[in-house]
C-alpha cells in the first residue's frame, strides 16, 4: 500500500469499486446533503505532519 499524504490520495484509492465511488462523489437527487457535508468538512483544518522526526517527541 502506498503512503497517503493528502485527500486526493484517498480519493484515488477510494475509486474502487467505481459504482460506489460515483455515488459518494456525486451524491443523489438535489445533492443538498453532499454540499452540506463538504462545507462542514472544509471548515476542519488538518495540520500535515508528513516526515516529522518523532525520535525526540515532547508531546
Amino acid at each position: 500500500m502506498r503512503n497517503i499524504t493528502c485527500i486526493e490520495d484517498l480519493r484515488q484509492l477510494a475509486r474502487r469499486p467505481r459504482a460506489f465511488f460515483d455515488y459518494a462523489e456525486a451524491g443523489s437527487y438535489a445533492q443538498e446533503t453532499l454540499r452540506a457535508n463538504r462545507a462542514d468538512l472544509e471548515r476542519i483544518k488538518l495540520r500535515q505532519r508528513v516526515l516529522v522526526d518523532v525520535d525526540e517527541f515532547d508531546g
